[in-house]
């Protein structure tokens, strides 16, 4: 699990109690139900709108990532691809049927079993870094519903508190109880300035950071097992993915 995630929205949601009760604000008006519910379900309502149950499942999927990230080892998938090198060189490409599943990596062990089949090492290359990028494009596909969501967080804010606010003039007979009804509308717009700049968009990039970092380890098993197809010299293919960080 990454602590670091849920370290950082705890200090960040944190620094908004702070700030409120220094001020003298009252706890309890930060907490409205209401608000909550038109800023993140109609945020949520209005992205899949704009998108399909297809995507929006991937994005849920993808999501996860924020609190379980994926491991991508550069330098033991080196390591791993120089060793196949080696042995293939050894005794023939054939030989690595064996390791296939070794690799733990479905992208690589597609790719290797292309090689082991005696696809063409150009077209090998081609049709792979086409499926990386493939790949690369449903991550954007995912990261960009999530994103919209934080997209229409703000504007829900402002509904909600603009529908606060109606409530609020209903009680204009009572100054008392229309001052409480305003403070509670504008905990709208807090809802959705945060829920989209706190939560939503910090989270998008982190996954998107994850979603490069996968098309670069694609990117180096591609190069890897290319290298092998071709018999390219251990050494030298252990110089040139050593760029690969």
């Amino acid at each position: 699990m990454d602590l670091l995630t849920l370290g950082g929205l705890i200090v960040a949601f944190s620094s908004v109690f702070l700030a409120n009760w220094l001020g003298g604000g009252e706890m309890i008006l930060l907490f409205n139900l209401p608000s909550a519910i038109i800023v993140i379900v109609g945020s949520l309502g209005a992205a899949l709108a704009q998108s399909s149950v297809r995507e929006a499942l991937a994005a849920l999927s993808v999501l996860k990532w924020a609190l379980f990230p994926p491991r991508f080892d550069l330098d033991g998938a080196r390591q791993t691809i120089v060793s196949l090198s080696h042995k293939s060189r050894r005794l023939s490409i054939i030989a690595l049927e064996n390791d296939i599943n070794a690799l733990r990596n479905d992208f690589a062990t597609r790719a290797l079993q292309m090689a082991i089949d005696g696809t063409e090492p150009d077209i090998l290359a081609d049709r792979l870094h086409d499926e990386a990028e493939r790949i690369r494009a449903r991550r954007s596909r995912c990261i960009s519903f999530l994103e919209a969501i934080g997209g229409y967080a703000p504007t829900l804010g402002i509904m909600g508190s603009v529908l606060g606010l109606i409530q609020a003039m209903a009680n204009l007979d009572s100054p008392e109880a229309l001052g409480h009804g305003i403070a509670v509308a504008f905990v709208s717009t807090l809802y959705g300035q945060g829920f989209a700049n706190l939560v939503v968009f910090p989270i998008c990039t982190k996954l998107s950071r994850y979603a490069d970092q996968e098309l670069l380890n694609n990117q180096m098993f591609i190069d890897g097992i290319h290298g092998i197809a071709i018999g390219k010299h251990p050494q030298r293919l252990d110089l040139e993915l050593g760029g690969y960080e």
